[in-house]
């Protein structure tokens, strides 16, 4: 491959994930983010993994767009629905498969990491032993932090040693460490060694490219509830349907739910109570999404534990109040009376899920009436927006880079 000579640098995303597949998540939110918000002067590799099953696995082939070009090369195929379900047995682990390709393609990617200074991105813990064999600095971006009192879909559930043994690795090894979790940040910082002077929080970032505040429509209709995401158990679905159906009998016009995303909520009873109100709109991509929150007033969150949901981001973003169970980071982006309300207590109380439904017809009455103005609520998460936070990223892996030339 003939390099221009306009790229001083080159990062190379690790991750499976395909730019052009349907897996949604915060991860995967950050990679498209590497891609889109990349420098001019800095060579984006995407080491992926190709949903279609047509692309060659291999080949590292340009992939242009409106800033430019980046680089893909899948190394192997992954099917729509594994990449947007948690693995319930080893085998089926699209991660372990994952490094299991790396490994095959290894000499490919350490040849492309010596063609200028790289460095490596990567999200997942168990990526650091290949960093270490690709030969390069990576900079690592951990998503949330494992519960143990709490129910896991993945395989961590299953393996907890195993995943706090690759942390410990991960973390002690990285360049600089990036958390979008402060309690996971604070005890990262505290437990590990040698953690603390090289460990950050940074959230997730919203792309406000895409995600700007617009009016609020349709104000004498139903309101227009949606959540947008994977549909794990910890985030409890059950009490969030059972909170809409609440909602439904307490608005004026009712409530109308939107879901998107590639999980089936029938699988959850309490769904069959509001499946006459609901839209599932599958799998969208962000600009799609974006879109959507136009038509849309508000958001909500139930889980039991969360990073920073990359959706609650997108919500305020778009202007559009999110009111959540109690969650410490969400006081970070959610201002009582201007973007949505935290409360006190976490559980699938019948009381909180009740004392939920009531400050979400709070914020409608609100908007209804004109009190609250959507770019009041976008404001609220400027300091996290990816034209801000993404520039911090690239910055550190060319700091990062400066050290190892040091």
């Amino acid at each position: 491959m003939n390099t221009p000579q306009i790229f001083r640098s080159t990062l190379i995303s690790l991750h499976a994930l395909d730019p052009f597949g349907s897996k949604v998540g915060g991860i995967e939110t950050h990679v498209r983010q590497v891609i889109r918000y990349r420098p001019d002067d800095m060579r984006v590799i995407l080491i992926g993994v190709d949903d279609s099953g047509q692309r060659k696995l291999g080949e590292l082939v340009e992939i242009k767009d409106e800033a430019g070009s980046y680089w893909f090369m899948p190394i192997m195929h992954c099917h729509k629905v594994a990449v947007n379900s948690a693995a319930k047995r080893l085998l089926q682990s699209v991660t372990l498969n994952f490094f299991k390709n790396v490994l095959r393609y290894l000499p490919r990617i350490r040849a492309l990491a010596r063609e200028m200074p790289a460095t490596l991105d990567i999200q997942r813990y168990e990526y650091s032993w290949l960093c270490q064999l690709i030969g390069v600095p990576y900079v690592l971006t951990t998503h949330g932090d494992m519960r143990p009192d709490q129910p896991m879909d993945s395989l961590l559930s299953k393996y907890p040693y195993l995943h706090h043994f690759n942390e410990a690795h991960a973390v002690r090894h990285a360049a600089h460490v990036y958390s979008v979790n402060k309690e996971q940040t604070d005890r990262i910082s505290k437990d590990i060694k040698g953690a603390a002077g090289k460990t950050e929080f940074m959230t997730v970032s919203v792309d406000d490219r895409l995600f700007q505040p617009t009016p609020y429509l349709q104000l004498d209709g139903p309101v227009q509830i949606a959540f947008v995401g994977r549909l794990d158990h910890f985030k409890r679905p059950g009490m969030m349907f059972d909170v809409i159906r609440r909602i439904d009998e307490l608005a004026p016009a009712g409530a109308r739910f939107h879901y998107v995303g590639a999980a089936d909520p029938t699988v959850f009873p309490e769904f069959a109570a509001i499946v006459g109100i609901s839209k599932r709109h599958g799998f969208k991509n962000s600009a799609q999404i974006a879109e959507l929150w136009k038509g849309w007033h508000l958001g909500l969150v139930t889980s039991t534990f969360e990073g920073m949901p990359v959706y609650v981001l997108e919500a305020l973003c778009s202007g559009r109040p999110v009111c959540s169970i109690h969650l410490p980071q969400m006081h970070l982006v959610i201002r009582d009376d201007v973007s949505g309300t935290v409360l006190p207590g976490n559980n699938d109380s019948a009381e909180l899920a009740q004392a939920l439904a009531d400050e979400l017809l709070r914020y409608w009455s609100r908007i209804r009436t004109g009190e609250l103005e959507s770019q009041a609520v976008s404001e609220c998460v400027a300091p996290y927006k990816a034209s801000r936070q993404m520039g911090v990223l690239f910055a550190r892996h060319q700091a990062v880079l400066g050290e190892v030339t040091a």
